[in-house]
């Protein structure tokens, strides 16, 4: 047995994408089920220069690519691979041509790496990881005369300097100490260097090229978020912000006076210096092109709205025609004397998107939806054949209730029906500063979820949602400061288990929570935290006697659901919670067949109800899931397995 469970864990462990089977699975134990349709082109970063576009199309498990294509057409001219990139959205070219690359990859060893593409010779070369412990590369700006390209992180919100001369990488630290994210950096002509921070203050922290501090620019506007794009115009700074309540007004700031010119209304284009003619600006706002006047901070509606989907950047010109690109692989063209625009498809080839969370539909089949690009795939258990919905956004639950499937999207916390052809929102929760869906269950007549809340912001919530009817609860903060990241129910009642932490890296509490919740009483019945110093719990479920049961990143817990009261605790390995910044749903717990089935820190478990043991039967695992049909479906990356409950 110990030999067949090695040959397993090695064939998960090593497994690369294969066809999905033309035929359900037989028998007992593991087998691999390929890749679900879910592919897309997600491309957050871009350049362009001297006729031609730069943008990195996101990938699985890896590696991104680096895809080059024609300004004028969108044609593909050639793809590079970024060995142990996943993707980027740090894109710029320097004044000596060269393309600058900043990735991102949490998998240890991997972390956010720094690469340069040279046109002339078409190879890409490796620069390093930008700095210990940073897993994201946001930002890359070049400096003038192409002596030096600086890189903003997180999650420790780092400014890191490659000198182009000698190959060397430094870190210059946190410009401002506490904030996790540089989002965004501009560089000025005399080298001065500005760094939109993130996810709190929204500050700009202004430092000399060798990254000593000289002063630090407050936002225009209250509330937290990030300084989320940066452009030096002249005398002028552009700041975009991102804030917590997902309104992104831009500051147009005077360099020399030293103030706040302006403030312009919601602009949603990543970058907008790219679009600077003369005094004008062209940017996205209200869903279509504009174009800003720096001197009156008025914005002129050109009427073109054809964008691509996804985030936009205007990239720059060629004679009238503004060039620029979406998130979503496309590229667009607007002619500033016709007033006219096109959009071009994609052309860059699609990559495999990791499966960001699975649930069972009310067709008997498996749904799974997609990391960033979104998308939305069925497996079906009976015939072994798959469908791919690629317009869906990116799903973080999925569940059935009362014969009908339900999306639970980021961003804004986004719930959503989908009858098998488009889905249809139903409500968003992005004005109470919430994003992330990650819990859904069915509670009687109710569909209830609990969220994460956006970057910056602290208190997740509790929500009800009668689809029939439209009528909705929303109790936010109902553990204070708590995220809430788990979900089951039972007579009436709904029971949460909590994350200490929200949106920001600093827990807020000392342990994470379980609450029960008298949907008809509107009111708590007990609040307890199950497992002392753990500051995320995960998932919770019933098993067939009535009993709760919650996994969390080291612990395996048993609850009376009357009273709260933790019945029995299991360590099943250990944690750093003393260095986490921030965990939210790290576990899958299902009961079937007499035992319990988890998922965490990237394992699968059976656990024994009688002794609390638990047997490793996978790994590396993402998603775990119990299928309607009786036996267990499993996820890492794009790869889809199934384990046959016998």
């Amino acid at each position: 047995m110990r030999t067949l469970i090695a040959a397993l864990l090695l064939l998960l462990t090593l497994a690369t994408p294969v066809r999905a089977e033309s035929a359900p699975p037989t028998g007992c134990g593991f087998q691999t089920l390929g890749t679900l349709p879910l592919t897309g082109a997600t491309t957050a970063g871009a350049a362009m220069d001297r006729g031609r576009v730069y943008t990195v199309t996101s990938s699985a498990s890896g590696p991104a690519v680096l895809a080059v294509r024609n300004a004028a057409d969108a044609r593909l001219v050639s793809e590079h691979p970024l060995p142990l990139a996943l993707g980027s959205w740090a894109v710029t070219v320097a004044p000596d041509h060269s393309v600058y690359v900043g990735s991102y990859n949490a998998t240890a060893g991997a972390m956010g790496r720094l690469f340069r593409f040279d046109p002339a010779t078409g190879k890409v070369t490796e620069l390093g990881i930008a700095a210990p412990g940073e897993t994201f590369v946001w930002t890359v700006a070049a400096a003038p005369g192409a002596s030096a390209v600086y890189a903003g992180t997180s999650p420790n919100g780092k400014l890191i300097r490659y000198d182009t001369r000698t190959g060397r990488l430094s870190d210059l630290g946190s410009p401002v100490p506490g904030e996790q994210f540089i989002r965004d950096l501009a560089i000025a002509r005399d080298g001065t260097v500005y760094a939109g921070m993130g996810a709190q203050s929204m500050k700009v922290a202004v430092l000399r090229p060798d990254g000593t501090p000289i002063r630090v620019i407050d936002p225009p506007i209250q509330g937290s978020g990030y300084a989320y794009d940066l452009d030096v115009i002249g005398h002028r700074l552009l700041v975009r912000f991102a804030t917590s309540t997902g309104v992104n007004p831009m500051g147009v700031y005077d360099l020399r006076e030293r103030r706040w010119e302006h403030v312009v209304d919601d602009v949603d284009s990543l970058t907008v210096g790219g679009g600077r003619r003369g005094h004008q600006v062209y940017l996205v706002q209200n869903d279509q092109l504009g174009a800003l006047d720096l001197r009156s901070g008025k914005v002129r509606p050109t009427g073109f709205t054809d964008l691509g989907g996804g985030a936009a950047r205007p990239l720059g010109w060629r004679g009238d025609v503004l060039v620029g690109t979406s998130s979503t692989g496309r590229m667009w063209h607007y002619d500033r004397r016709t007033g006219k625009g096109r959009m071009f498809e994609s052309t860059v080839t699609g990559q495999h998107v990791s499966i960001r969370s699975m649930g069972n539909g009310p067709d008997g089949r498996v749904y799974a939806g997609g990391f960033f690009t979104g998308g939305l795939a069925a497996y079906d258990p009976k015939t072994g054949e798959s469908q791919f919905w690629p317009n869906v956004g990116q799903s973080e639950g999925i569940v059935t209730h009362r014969g009908k499937l339900y999306l639970g999207v980021y961003p804004g916390a986004r719930i959503y029906s989908f009858d098998g052809a488009t889905p249809t929102q139903l409500l968003s929760l992005s004005d109470q500063e919430q994003d992330r869906p990650f819990a859904m269950i069915s509670a009687g007549e109710w569909l209830a979820f609990g969220t994460v809340p956006k970057s910056g912001t602290v208190g997740g919530a509790l929500g009800l949602l009668n689809p029939d009817t439209g009528q909705k609860v929303i109790r936010r903060n109902l553990v204070p400061g708590h995220s809430v990241i788990g979900l089951a129910y039972r007579d009436g009642v709904v029971y949460g288990a909590t994350s200490a932490f929200g949106g920001i890296s600093t827990p807020q509490d000392t342990a994470a929570k379980v609450f029960a919740y008298d949907i008809a009483a509107d009111a708590l019945k007990w609040v307890t935290a199950p497992v002392e110093g753990d500051l995320a719990l995960g998932s919770i479920t019933f098993d067939d006697a009535g009993r709760l049961w919650g996994l969390t990143p080291d612990a395996v817990f048993e609850m009376d659901p009357v009273t709260g009261q933790t019945l029995r605790t299991a360590k099943h390995q250990t944690y750093p919670w003393a260095t986490a910044t921030q965990v939210w749903l790290d576990t899958n717990l299902e009961f079937h067949n007499g035992m319990l089935w988890g998922k965490v820190q990237g394992k699968a478990y059976r656990i024994d109800r009688a002794t609390l043991a638990v047997t490793l039967i996978a790994r590396p695992i993402s998603n775990l899931l119990k299928g309607a049909d009786g036996h267990l479906y499993l996820s890492r990356f794009e790869n889809f397995y199934t384990y046959r409950v016998c």
